[in-house]
């Protein structure tokens, strides 16, 4: 089994527990979810799909190249030890890969799409950047030149995806003596967390010692309930936004400072740095929704039948990304890159619905008219016959019929829900 089908193949895996999670939410009169939110989230890790199957195999390619050519021990693939070496490496490994995607403003840029999430549930613990492969595979390097094979590397990161996912939880309380040997979802609601005392603590994934070791250990606080998202919220439920909003803002910020200097370590420095040479006239940032006994979760209410449209579109948005994932590898380069056009853009146009955007009735149905056309195509090109390319038609057709519906609440306003987005979810 490849890369390709071990990530769609596990894929379901991932997203069956929350669905359980739904349910005790609903059985406990506690619900977890909200409905854009868990969209939102799910598109997100559909996206990482999409891009770790390009980006991850071609790292896990360089992995076995200094595995095979440079590695300076020979540790025996079956060996217990090797496995326990492997075991603790990854995990100091990712601890420091962790905690330099909280302390490096660019690779913060990659990391601050997870920690938009504003719900701690398994959601959350799939909403990840399609980009994040880019900037995590060169922490883990170093296993490849102790010599922990590839193979052994897969199923180590396999066991620690698994924890990672699971300390993604609200319902678990403080574990008492674990507290101070595993990494626990207490601890991870801190991490999560926008709370003052909780900022930047506990970047461990299963062993709490790197974090009580490097000091940055933070149990949870009584008088501090955790309120989680960002200090600067993104206020929208556009996936796009949430995985790009902080580059723009970083650029934003370089290019309003005078010297150079301070223009580059904008990138390198702590996301709060302030330069020294920086023109307040010419940047402001996103403003700091203040204390986080205050703060109020972006939760616009929609109407339902636009809530409904907007899952409906989700489910064909969702199967469109796994079939570009499955066959993306055969596919002609003209029409892979005019596929993935269409799924960002279609990305982007769900986020505008959510959002109650004033465009996104217009941008819907540009959306609808290039898949009505462009569809086809791309399937005659390659080489599906004419009646199996028509029915393509189907989808943008009714959707189309069912958006006339909304043409009146648009024109009129009235499709404006409390809690609009702000300035950076345009």
């Amino acid at each position: 089994m490849d890369l390709k089908e071990q990530l769609l193949y596990g894929l379901p895996a991932f997203l069956a527990p929350i669905l359980i999670e739904l349910v005790v939410g609903l059985v406990r009169r506690k619900p977890a979810y909200r409905l854009h939110d868990a969209l939102t989230n799910v598109t997100m890790s559909l996206l990482t799909v999409l891009g770790s199957v390009v980006i991850a195999g071609a790292t896990f390619v360089f992995y076995g190249y200094v595995y095979k050519h440079h590695a300076l021990f020979d540790l025996a693939k079956a060996s217990p030890w090797t496995w326990v070496v492997a075991f603790l490496a990854y995990d100091f490994f990712y601890y420091w890969a962790h905690r330099m995607h909280h302390t490096m403003a660019w690779m913060w840029g990659v990391h601050v799409a997870h920690h938009s999430g504003e719900d701690m549930n398994f959601g959350l613990a799939v909403r990840q950047s399609a980009l994040g492969e880019l900037t995590t595979w060169p922490f883990f390097v170093p296993m490849a030149l102790l010599g922990i094979a590839p193979e052994v590397f897969l199923g180590i990161t396999g066991i620690q995806l698994i924890f990672q996912y699971a300390i993604h939880n609200t319902y678990v309380p403080p574990l008492g003596w674990l507290e101070y040997v595993l990494v626990t979802p207490s601890q991870h609601r801190v991490h999560h967390s926008r709370n003052t005392p909780y900022i930047d603590k506990n970047y461990g994934n299963i062993l709490v010692v790197w974090d009580l070791l490097f000091r940055t250990y933070q149990p949870e606080l009584k008088d501090q309930p955790c309120v989680y998202g960002l200090r600067s919220s993104l206020r929208t439920w556009n996936p796009l936004t949430a995985h790009f909003h902080y580059f723009v803002e970083l650029f934003q910020k370089s290019a309003a400072c005078a010297r150079l200097s301070d223009k580059v370590l904008c990138f390198l420095k702590g996301p709060d740095w302030n330069p020294p040479s920086l023109r307040p006239e010419r940047f402001s940032g996103h403003p700091d929704d203040g204390p986080s006994a205050t703060f109020k979760k972006y939760d616009p209410k929609l109407p339902l039948p636009v809530s409904a449209y907007c899952v409906t579109q989700f489910f064909s948005l969702s199967a469109s990304i796994l079939l570009l994932a499955w066959y993306l590898d055969v596919l002609s380069p003209t029409v892979r890159v005019a596929a993935l056009g269409c799924v960002l853009f279609s990305t982007w146009s769900l986020g505008a619905m959510m959002d109650a955007r004033a465009f996104a009735w217009r941008q819907e149905w540009a959306r609808l008219a290039g898949i009505a056309l462009l569809g086809p195509a791309l399937a005659l090109m390659e080489g599906a016959p004419l009646m199996n390319a028509l029915p393509i038609l189907l989808h943008p057709v009714l959707s189309a019929a069912w958006l006339l519906r909304f043409r009146s609440a648009f024109q009129e306003g009235a499709y404006t829900p409390t809690g609009g987005p702000g300035a950076l979810a345009a």
